[in-house]
């Protein structure tokens, strides 16, 4: 990975993701624990979605409509217009890129594509961030030590390698895997009147 894309992959760069728990929060109030067992689900059936849809827009193809027809939930479309505007917003002090209202995967792939950065580490980006907003989210909701959520996007990192590899060759059917739980768990979130995230 070049320096760039290590810019983008550092949970400093301010790209509003700090805010979200991407569906822990209400899990964690659901009573799930087996965190790693979430973002495994998520990797499954949202983020590799996602990272298809980013290596897409990387490659000039922002399908919009074809993102919102897998992500019917209102509240879930909202959480992603407002990453993606802020990753817009921040990447442009950076890179020529505009400042638009789209969802996080393809504004990912809009700033991969500004910064040079190849389909296969566009992919992993995409794959990586929404693991570690998973595994940051968790410091906040559950007593534990940081260095059991590095090794657990440790452990993780040799199937995210494999899956952005995959995602960076394929020309099929886009993807269009469902996460019906978190669909259905993100209206519930949004109601709760004492929450530590937007998502």
């Amino acid at each position: 990975m070049d320096p760039l894309t290590l810019l983008l992959a550092d949970s400093r760069f301010p790209s509003g993701s700090y805010a979200h728990s991407l569906g822990l929060e209400q899990a964690v109030n659901d009573g799930l624990r087996d965190v790693p067992a979430f973002i495994r689900a998520r990797q499954r059936h949202v983020a590799s979605a996602d990272a298809r849809f980013a290596v897409e827009a990387r490659r000039g193809n922002v399908l919009e409509d074809e993102w919102y027809a897998r992500t019917p939930s209102p509240v879930l479309r909202e959480s992603a217009q407002r990453l993606g505007s802020q990753l817009l917003r921040s990447a442009a002090k950076i890179w020529d890129v505009p400042v638009a209202r789209m969802p996080r995967p393809l504004a990912l792939g809009v700033v991969a594509a500004a910064a040079g950065v190849s389909d296969e580490d566009t992919a992993l980006l995409a794959l990586y961030d929404d693991a570690a907003t998973v595994a940051s989210a968790a410091l906040k909701l559950l007593p534990l030590d940081p260095a059991v959520t590095a090794r657990w996007l440790a452990d993780l990192a040799p199937d995210l390698a494999r899956v952005a590899q995959a995602i960076a060759h394929d020309d099929g059917p886009l993807p269009s895997p469902a996460a019906v739980a978190i669909e259905l768990s993100a209206p519930i979130h949004l109601e709760q009147r004492e929450r530590l995230f937007a998502s």
